[in-house]
């Protein structure tokens, strides 16, 4: 269900001031229920590796030198997979325990945070400790939720009834209405709904079943390979 910020507004107002249209969108009211949008969203983000902040690039290394750091979509939360080289599958390796590896080995270690972005660091096992120019980079992620801004942004949360019950929750905890933690309880089990949704994959998925360490590692598939 895709809701505009002005539509999850419009439903907030019914709820809480039993009006069908929300506040100007200039005014104080607008913005402080916006802001307790944006923390629903946040908190629901944060709860799982969802589907709907999945996400993957693909770029090539520089064509003249190679280059061993990428620097990875401003939205990068984590990796989603294991990160590919020219097709080959790269561990993550945190930085401090890559002293613990040989050169030879293959891995990609993330630097960086949310306010300066990250960058994946690739050590490729080669001799020169180079990366070929122009090969191929493959990083599969999960990122973050983009903030609500104009009334006609649409969150990625894929329900948004979540994020209306959730605000108004939040807004009457900061109006000390005693009605909010009914409210809270409320989104939670619209949360929990979520989860089950997610967890429980469509009639053309197999991934219901579970899958071998051959499979989930090296995409092996049974009958194919």
């Amino acid at each position: 269900m895709n809701l505009s910020v002005n539509e999850l507004e419009n439903r907030l107002a019914s709820l809480v001031d039993q009006s069908s249209t929300a506040p100007t969108n200039t005014s104080d009211d607008w913005n402080l229920r916006l802001k307790f949008l944006n923390m629903s969203q946040s908190e629901w983000a944060e709860l799982y590796d969802w589907q709907a902040l999945y996400k993957e690039y693909n770029t090539l290394t520089s064509t003249n030198t190679g280059n061993c750091s990428v620097t990875l979509p401003s939205d990068f939360r984590k990796f989603g997979s294991f990160p590919k080289l020219a097709g080959d599958d790269y561990n993550e390796v945190r930085p401090q325990e890559k002293s613990k590896y040989l050169s030879s080995d293959k891995f990609v270690s993330l630097l960086g945070n949310p306010a300066d972005g990250y960058t994946m660091v690739i050590h490729p096992g080669t001799t020169d400790a180079q990366v070929a120019s122009g090969a191929s980079v493959f990083v599969s992620y999960y990122a973050s939720a983009a903030s609500l801004v104009s009334p006609a942004n649409i969150s990625m949360c894929p329900n948004p009834d979540y994020l209306v019950t959730r605000a108004k929750a939040y807004l009457w905890e900061s109006r000390e209405d005693g009605r909010f933690p009914q409210a809270k309880q409320e989104a939670e089990k619209i949360l929990q709904r979520m989860l089950e949704f997610e967890n429980v994959h469509s009639e053309a998925s197999t991934d219901d079943r579970v899958k071998t360490y051959e499979e989930s590692r090296y995409s092996f598939r049974i009958g194919r390979n």
